[in-house]
């Protein structure tokens, strides 16, 4: 039974022994205030239990009913009586509640039930997904059902997470109530497995290579760059997807450290999912894994490793060190990063609560003239070229991206995106005869062409989505932009909407967003090629880049990116 409602029962049973005593008192001194004392019980059943009603503490509410009775009689044995009454009723609640196996049971399935259903009726992506919602209800029900049955958070929330990686969409991810999340965070740890001293990362030719390599290991000759060709005698990317991860959403936040919230989709394009292909196997394992490697000359070896902790924590530093943009990084942040380079970060795409709300430009001038100040002041400072820097960015407005586009763009007029028209009879995008969302309204900009005939380069990963892949696509058809990173963008370009249960929230593509052509913009369909990817320049993943992430420390893609502006 929950301490807080052990407080409650046993406080108004406090108060009815009061009560019971106070009658006497009450029967002596006449004041018609003192009747208001028989309402103290109701007050405390209802304000202690601040988790909401319960049907087990019935015994509670209906003695505090009772003692209650007394406001509306005077006579001092009734009132000794309703509160005996009282008293003796509530006390039934201990009982009650600790032989009710649904005693304070939150309602899993029905969480289930009802954020299924909205997003049955509202996801905008079916069928250019080809999801199938019959196949995923069939698939997720009997999971949910037994996470109700037992009151299973963890596997309540891992099932989430799951469902929410059927639909590889950048978009469709959940969050839980702090106790959901507290025990979806342990699982989360525990099956992340082991940490045998090393992360694994698929290189651009195809190989796989130790990352983020413990001292422990160089007495095997393992290190940063070490080509690992199986893990406990399989491929390591096979291994990979044996995790309890794989092709999930995965998602660690701690309430205290919002900054190191942690978080994989399920890599809406596949590109990207084979970039990280082996992210995970190398918390795979039991007391002793057989890592197969290359060693400096090219010899195959083989060494026994142990664990020496939990894989977690060097899961989350090999993460952020690769994702190098998502450290210390702020929306419209300036550094000039070179002679003639300045670097502009931008975490998210908003400005303010009034402009990230609205559609007219007008509510961006504010920050239109802060961006166009900033250029010029750099340009003073002999800047020609500008370094764009959107890795980690987690999206925004539209017209957000509008605003920042125009200012770089080269002269002339460029598309953006394109609304589709609301249907108010289906209640749904309307479509047309052959089943294709007809365009309504189209965003377009005029670009202003500030740097002359500098250069931009924009950096992404694949953490770079939403409002981030509107301006990735946008920006690479400008003649004065190339794009660059380790992996294209997350791919991820529709409006979101978020349906909520008891205990979980789940956000949702439930906004059409299209291109020029008429189709969906950006967002990858079954094939899971995303519409924005073909023009990143893919930095390779490769032994130098390893080396200056993980033992030099440095900022490998901005640095190329640096190099190639100012080398030509």
């Amino acid at each position: 039974m929950k301490l807080i409602d052990i407080i409650a029962v046993t406080a108004c049973m406090l108060c009815c022994a009061g009560l019971w005593r106070f009658a006497v008192y009450a029967d002596d001194v006449k004041n018609t205030k003192h009747k208001l004392l028989w309402l103290l019980p109701p007050v405390l059943a209802f304000v202690i239990t601040k988790e909401g009603p319960e049907l087990s503490l019935l015994p509670l509410y209906l003695g505090a009913v009772i003692a209650a009775c007394g406001f509306f009689t005077e006579q001092k044995n009734m009132r000794q009586k309703l509160a005996v009454s009282a008293a003796c009723c509530m006390l039934l609640s201990f009982p009650v509640c600790l032989c009710n196996p649904r005693y304070r049971a939150k309602d899993l399935i029905g969480d289930f039930e009802k954020c299924f259903a909205e997003m049955h009726a509202h996801y905008v992506l079916t069928e250019h997904k080809g999801i199938d919602w019959d196949a995923l209800y069939a698939k997720y029900q009997p999971t949910f059902a037994e996470a109700d049955r037992t009151q299973d958070y963890a596997a309540y929330g891992l099932a989430w997470e799951a469902f929410c990686g059927e639909f590889h969409d950048g978009h469709t991810n959940c969050s839980f109530s702090e106790d959901i999340t507290d025990a979806v965070n342990a699982e989360t740890r525990r099956l992340l497995g082991n940490d045998y001293g090393l992360c694994i990362m698929h290189c651009t030719d195809g190989s796989f290579a130790a990352v983020c390599v413990d001292d422990s290991l160089a007495k095997y000759g393992i290190h940063n760059g070490t080509v690992i060709t199986a893990w406990d005698g399989k491929a390591p990317d096979a291994v990979n997807r044996e995790s309890a991860f794989y092709d999930s959403q995965l998602m660690y936040c701690e309430k205290d450290h919002i900054a190191d919230m942690i978080m994989f989709d399920s890599f809406p394009d596949i590109d990207n999912a084979a970039f990280w292909s082996a992210m995970f196997t190398a918390g795979i394992g039991g007391e002793t894994v057989n890592v197969t490697y290359l060693d400096d000359n090219g010899n195959a070896q083989t060494a026994a490793l142990h664990p020496i902790g939990e894989y977690f924590d060097r899961f989350c530093q090999m993460k952020k060190t690769v994702d190098q943009g998502l450290k210390d990084t702020g929306t419209m942040q300036w550094k000039k990063v070179g002679k003639t380079t300045a670097c502009l970060r931008i975490k998210g795409m908003s400005y303010d609560d009034v402009s990230y709300n609205s559609s007219d430009m007008e509510d961006y001038a504010e920050m239109r003239e802060e961006l166009r100040s900033a250029v010029l002041a750099y340009q003073a400072q002999g800047v020609r070229n500008v370094i764009i820097d959107l890795r980690g960015n987690e999206g925004g407005s539209p017209h957000f991206v509008k605003c920042v586009a125009a200012l770089f763009a080269p002269k002339g007029e460029y598309y953006c995106s394109s609304d589709c028209v609301w249907d108010p009879e289906t209640q749904f995008w309307k479509k047309d005869e052959n089943g294709k969302f007809v365009p309504f309204e189209s965003l377009t900009l005029q670009g202003e062409q500030i740097l002359g005939d500098g250069r931009i380069i924009v950096l992404v990963n694949s953490a770079s989505i939403s409002a981030a892949d509107h301006m990735i696509k946008l920006m690479s058809a400008f003649e004065n932009v190339t794009i660059i990173g380790f992996t294209e963008p997350n791919g991820s370009g529709q409006a979101i909407g978020r349906t909520y249960g008891q205990n979980v929230g789940v956000s949702f593509s439930n906004c059409v967003c299209l291109g020029e052509d008429g189709e969906i913009f950006i967002d990858s369909g079954i094939d899971r090629q995303s519409g924005d990817g073909d023009a990143v320049q893919i930095i390779p993943f490769d032994a130098e880049a390893i080396h200056a992430l993980f033992d030099e420390n440095q900022d490998y893609v901005l640095d190329k990116a640096l190099e190639m502006l100012e080398t030509k």
